[in-house]
């Protein structure tokens, strides 16, 4: 069984390979996962392989390559079988790491401070002054606490000899700790008995370091303390992770639109006014985190930002300026460093790392060129690694010449062979593969200066074994870390264990932004947009294309309401148009292009909604990734699959999430979208069904069963309008959607003032007087005048929410999914 696991595990021969001491003899440490594998069979390790696929599918993991025509959803990559790390020897990494970070907030502390270390030598001013490194504008910054480097990552990889070395530093804001946080929700799920025998150390002791420290360092004052995470938005490749995270520290997510400086305090722009902000955990590059101070052009940031950070007002975690340290231009200078700023050597080495800007340097990169991999020394100048081993003759020298123009933008590092560990190989059969490694490990600031280190990180795997460069950006996939625990693991430590008082209870939502209400109220319309292209687009394609001369008049009426939604164009012929409009996503105003709206709008809610919630959603999109058009019996069962779609979602938000101002926006989108739908209905139904059987038009409202149980006998125009229009019982009728969207508005009206009340309450009252016996008639002008005023109403109602409601702050427009 052995051989036949290993049959495509090319062996190692000059690196160090994470599973094998020798051939067939896994180390140790691997041995009982080895052990399982033999045990399991390829059966189910075909049906492990596919609970991981469906997991990450289902709870819409994603990273953003952009290349990738997938773009926002193509699934993260990960790999089953955990990347396994004694105890022993992550004690000496996790001191390694520790000491690290305390190094390199020292050395941050000094640049932004006296700057002793520039004036002594140990540090090249040219190093730290040229383009693209030092953040003037942090200058003379006093960290609470001391600490400018909240969080820190460390890239790692194993040379042949076994020893783990540092490639490159992540000080500015490090990302993949979410991701490993919910690698290890996966794989532990997929392996719970193994996971519990080999003692994993868990990772939730290191979140709640990170968020106590937080708290602790944050400024008080102005109520409690308010900690948000800052992030660039939801086309940044790791958007999915920085709502997991927000989601799982209790923090805020936020843009920076959401957030405004005043009185030298930061604020988040909420519903019920302004809320003081104490510290924000950022994801977004220094640059555009301040236009005023940093980089103009960015409309991603905050105004003013800078200065609050200088004054103390906010924590900023982490400070501006900490990216001077991911150059790799320091690695070099970091043992004597750590001499001279903590009395002790450094336990984690670099690999051998040359900046060019020295000319000793230099020369010594080019005397070892083969052996060296040439990278950028500083963000304002990228390009690609540049392998000396891949060029010769006048390649070579034409290199050579353009880093001798320019050596400061240069760095060179030794080139590691890097280790190789095990993957399972769908393709075949489930066997495992060697695949090259590295490994990122986080760190974050924990009391007294001290680092609280990851029992664990984030292995990336390559894509293939022959890769140098290990990336996600290249196509890499994912490893859960399981380091073994020295004693019995502390399994009662959660993030959410903490005393609530009486004082402390909360019962609403207090942070609602206003981009969060709008983008809430946008999902509402979408999904209810939705619903409505997807009841209308089943009932035509049965009528219209199936039998169109068995009601004359419920096709002519339906292929007109199909052109008045813009399902159609004007002198479209309806047949082939119709299934179009169904599946493909660039026809405009289609199903598919209505769902892929809410699929986005619901994209930036990702903190917002649950995880079955997401869950339907992502499955719902998911499903109809077409690349062609369905034949007619394909679109109804696809149809009939997006109806029942919607329906779960519309329970997700009737029976799980609580009635608060954020509910409330979503539910009136909802709301205003059946009113708009249900009155351009009525209006088609009167105008041109006169002479039809008014089945369609109750199919239509899903109201069909409720007819039936009422009146037994075919639908006739005074029943059906009663049901349609007046029935406040109906959550399909226009008097149900009206009589909601009032409540809701004068409940949001109590706290936020006038959010267009008084345009559809006279509308409320004119229903209400309606009489059944002289009004409900198809061709009375009462009821006709009053539904098209209705219609005119839930539109100019949208635009008085987006002017009073969501164009919060100093006038601005809020960005959103919406506009």
């Amino acid at each position: 069984m052995p051989s036949e696991l290993l049959a495509s595990y090319a062996a190692a021969k000059t690196r160090f390979d994470e599973l094998l001491q020798a051939p067939l003899r896994p180390r140790p440490h691997w041995s009982s996962l080895f052990s399982m594998l033999k045990s399991i069979g390829p059966q189910t390790v075909h049906e492990r392989l596919g609970a991981v696929e469906r997991q990450v599918q289902d709870v819409g993991i994603t990273y953003n390559v952009y290349a990738d025509p997938k773009g926002l959803n193509r699934p993260w990559e990960l790999d089953p079988l955990p990347m396994v790390i004694p105890a022993q020897e992550w004690a000496d990494i996790s001191a390694g790491i520790a000491q690290r970070a305390r190094l390199l907030n020292a050395i941050l502390a000094d640049i932004y401070g006296p700057q002793r270390l520039l004036r002594d030598g140990m540090i090249p001013p040219s190093l730290v002054f040229g383009p693209g490194g030092f953040v003037r504008a942090a200058h003379g910054t006093q960290a609470p606490g001391g600490v400018f480097l909240h969080l820190y990552a460390a890239d790692l990889a194993r040379s042949p000899d076994g020893r783990w070395w540092v490639l490159s530093d992540r000080t500015q804001a490090p990302s993949g700790a979410g991701y490993a946080l919910e690698n290890r929700l996966i794989v532990s799920g997929v392996f719970p008995q193994l996971y519990r025998e080999m003692q994993v150390d868990r990772l939730a002791g290191f979140f709640v370091s990170m968020r106590s420290s937080m708290a602790r360092l944050a400024p008080k004052g102005d109520g409690p303390t308010l900690t948000v995470l800052l992030t660039p938005g939801p086309y940044n490749e790791t958007y999915f992770e920085h709502a997991m995270l927000a989601r799982y520290l209790g923090f805020p997510l936020v843009e920076g639109g959401d957030l405004i400086v005043r009185d030298a305090k930061v604020w988040l722009k909420t519903l019920e006014g302004p809320r003081r902000v104490h510290a924000i955990l950022r994801r977004l590059d220094e640059d555009f985190c301040d236009p005023l101070e940093l980089r103009s052009d960015s409309a991603l940031g905050v105004p003013g930002l800078t200065d609050c950070m200088r004054r103390g007002t906010v924590l900023l975690a982490n400070a501006l300026g900490t990216g001077i340290l991911e150059s790799g231009s320091l690695l070099g200078f970091l043992p004597a460093l750590c001499h001279h700023l903590l009395g002790e050597p450094l336990r984690l080495p670099s690999v051998a790392t040359w900046w060019c800007g020295e000319p000793a340097a230099l020369q010594d990169a080019f005397n070892r060129f083969e052996s060296l991999v040439f990278k950028p020394a500083t963000p304002a100048f990228p390009f690609e690694p540049v392998f000396g081993q891949d060029l010769s003759g006048e390649d070579a020298e034409r290199f050579r010449a353009k880093v001798s123009e320019h050596p400061e933008r240069y760095v060179a590092q030794e080139l590691v062979h890097l280790s190789l560990v095990p993957v399972l190989e769908p393709a075949h059969g489930g066997q495992l593969a060697a695949r090259a490694m590295s490994l990122r490990v986080f760190a974050a600031a924990a009391s007294d200066k001290s680092y609280a280190v990851m029992p664990g990180g984030l292995s990336r795997v390559s894509a293939r074994r022959d890769v140098r460069v290990v990336s996600m950006q290249r196509g890499g996939a994912s490893k859960d870390t399981w380091v073994l625990a020295p004693g019995p693991v502390n399994t009662s430590l959660s993030l959410l264990n903490r005393t609530v008082g009486p004082a402390d209870l909360v019962r609403t939502g207090t942070s609602v932004s206003s981009r969060v209400a709008e983008n809430l109220f946008w999902f509402g319309r979408y999904s209810g947009r939705s619903e409505n292209s997807a009841r209308l687009l089943r009932i035509a394609l049965n009528t219209v294309l199936t039998e169109p001369d068995e009601d004359p008049g419920a096709t002519s009426a339906l292929t007109l309401l199909c052109r008045r939604v813009e399902l159609l164009a004007e002198d479209e012929a309806a047949d082939h148009a119709l299934l179009e409009a169904a599946s493909l996503e660039e026809r405009p105003a289609s199903l598919a292009q209505s769902l892929r709206l809410m699929s986005r709008a619901g994209f930036t809610l990702r903190d917002r909604l649950s995880i079955d919630h997401w869950r339907m959603l992502n499955r719902l999109i998911q499903d109809q990734a077409f690349d062609r058009e369905l034949s007619l019996s394909e679109a109804l069962r696809w149809l009939d699959r997006v109806i029942g779609g919607l329906m779960t979602l519309a329970g997700f938000v009737l029976d799980g999430m609580t009635r608060d101002t954020g509910w409330r926006f979503l539910s009136i989108g909802r709301r205003l979208e059946r009113l708009s739908f249900g009155c351009l209905a009525l209006q088609t139904a009167m105008a041109e069904g006169r002479e039809s059987d008014l089945s369609w038009l109750l199919g239509l409202a899903d109201s069909t069963i409720t007819y039936r149980a009422r009146y037994m006998g075919s639908p006739e125009w005074l029943p059906v309008l009663d049901l349609l229009v007046l029935d406040g019982n109906n959550p399909r009728a226009v008097m149900f959607q009206v009589k909601g969207i009032v409540d809701y508005l004068r409940r949001l009206e109590t706290h936020l003032g006038p959010c267009g009340c008084e345009l559809i309450e006279p509308m409320l009252e004119r229903l209400q007087s309606l009489d059944p016996g002289t009004d409900l008639d198809p061709d009375g002008l009462r009821l006709h005048a009053l539904i098209a005023e209705l219609g005119a109403c839930a539109f100019a109602l949208g635009e008085r929410l987006n002017e009073r409601v969501f164009s919060h702050g100093d006038g601005d427009r809020l960005r959103s999914i919406g506009a």
